[in-house]
């Protein structure tokens, strides 16, 4: 089969040999991650997300999802997992991705675009560890309010109850598709997270409730009752 040249009349394995990388700037990839378990506390059971304590520049001493760079080589699910096992010590969970998130002025260094994963773990399964570049790791039970609503956007506010307490405001627009995660306010989570973990709470709440419990409670059959219980309190004011 004939090879193919282009108007220059290179083959591919020409123009590959002759093109340069860093002719034009180009943006940095971060991966986030959004790791959701159950936590309980005086027999009430509550969904709850992992967040750490930075413990560097930028947004140092700020709390946010774990996460950091991508490496050139390196798939994106693998990145999400090594950093969060470096940032947290948490490994061997099933991390799904839910969306990116690029706004221009997202992170102070360079052009960053991130691709955030969530994962579930099942209650008692993970005591996180703060590494690398985190000061601290720990769950924070998280409660989401419906603030205000149009027909075209939704503001909500959103409580994070740990080693303090976090407050972040997020926002639902509305298109002729139906509704998506919008950037609002910056609150109390470093950078755009309050963004990012709100477009996961979503996220989680497209799946059935059920499914989810299960998992939260693996080998527990007795609380997924209080497993949906749990995840209707902190998701039920947002539309599936």
């Amino acid at each position: 089969m004939k090879e193919l040249r282009d108007e220059q009349g290179k083959t591919l394995a020409e123009f590959l040999a002759d093109y340069n990388p860093d002719l034009y700037r180009h943006p940095s990839v971060t991966v986030d991650v959004a790791l959701f378990t159950l936590l309980e506390c005086a027999g009430l059971y509550s969904l709850a997300v992992l967040l750490v304590k930075r413990g560097r520049h930028p947004y140092l001493g700020e709390y946010a999802l774990p996460g950091g760079f991508v490496e050139l080589d390196e798939e994106l699910e693998a990145a999400a997992a090594r950093e969060l096992a470096e940032e947290t010590g948490v490994e061997g969970l099933v991390l799904r991705p839910f969306g990116s998130f690029g706004a221009v002025d997202r992170d102070p260094r360079t052009r960053v675009i991130s691709v955030g994963h969530y994962a579930v773990a099942p209650l008692n399964s993970v005591v996180p560890k703060a590494g690398d570049d985190a000061a601290a790791a720990s769950f924070f039970i998280v409660e989401t309010q419906l603030e205000a609503g149009s027909a075209s956007a939704e503001t909500y506010r959103m409580s994070l109850f740990g080693s303090r307490i976090l407050t972040a405001r997020a926002k639902l627009r509305y298109d002729v598709l139906g509704s998506y995660p919008a950037p609002a306010a910056k609150g109390d989570l470093a950078c755009d997270h309050a963004h990012v973990l709100f477009s996961a709470l979503v996220a989680l709440n497209s799946l059935p409730r059920e499914r989810v419990a299960r998992l939260l409670t693996l080998g527990r059959q007795d609380l997924e009752r209080e497993a949906v219980d749990a995840l209707d309190r902190a998701l039920s004011c947002l539309p599936k």
